[in-house]
């Protein structure tokens, strides 16, 4: 019995055998299979990269080339050196977002291009002392969003301490008021958040 089993598994073995050289030499090859599954990822990798490239150089030379005419002169004059992200406009203020030194700003400029007003996201560690003191005694430590106002009239500075509260400081840190959220100018809340 132990020689018919092992006739058995010898003509098993054989019988794999042919199996697997036809098996070799048809198109099912799994050696093709697998070059053929790598070109494709090759091609759909190749693929994503050139329209990734393609729509972002289109999509950064668009909002590049956006800021109107008029508004154009100002805002270069005024900011000097900013790498420009984004232009719209909203309620026929161009609202214009760009990096400067370090910051991330937002300009607002009428329809004939005068300068409205300039908000700044201020980095951590830059904010007002006297600000950071004041949340910090009279709002349980909440730093808020801070930004920096810039207009016609001086500087003043925006803390949002929730959803739907804000504080307005003057130029030296002092707090002037508490104000809603919803009676902040719908631009620069945009903007800010």
């Amino acid at each position: 019995m132990n020689l018919i089993a092992n006739d058995d598994f010898v003509k098993m073995k054989i019988h794999s055998k042919k199996e697997s050289k036809t098996y070799k030499n048809t198109i099912h090859n799994p050696n093709i299979f697998y070059l053929i599954l790598i070109m494709l990822k090759f091609i759909a990798s190749f693929s994503f990269v050139l329209v990734f490239l393609v729509f972002g150089s289109l999509h950064a030379f668009a909002f590049a080339q956006t800021i109107p005419a008029a508004v154009k002169p100002t805002f270069e004059q005024k900011f000097a050196g900013a790498k420009v992200i984004s232009c719209h406009e909203i309620n026929g203020e161009h609202n214009i977002i760009f990096q400067q030194e370090n910051e991330v700003k937002s300009a607002r400029f009428d329809a004939s291009g005068k300068w409205i007003d300039t908000i700044i996201s201020l980095n951590p560690g830059t904010e007002p002392a006297k600000i950071i003191e004041y949340l910090a005694a009279k709002h349980e430590s909440k730093s808020g969003n801070i930004r920096r106002i810039e207009n016609a009239q001086g500087t003043t500075y925006l803390a949002f301490i929730s959803e739907t509260k804000a504080i307005r400081f003057d130029k030296d840190g002092n707090m002037t008021k508490e104000e809603d959220v919803n009676s902040i100018d719908e631009s620069a809340l945009s903007a800010i958040k």
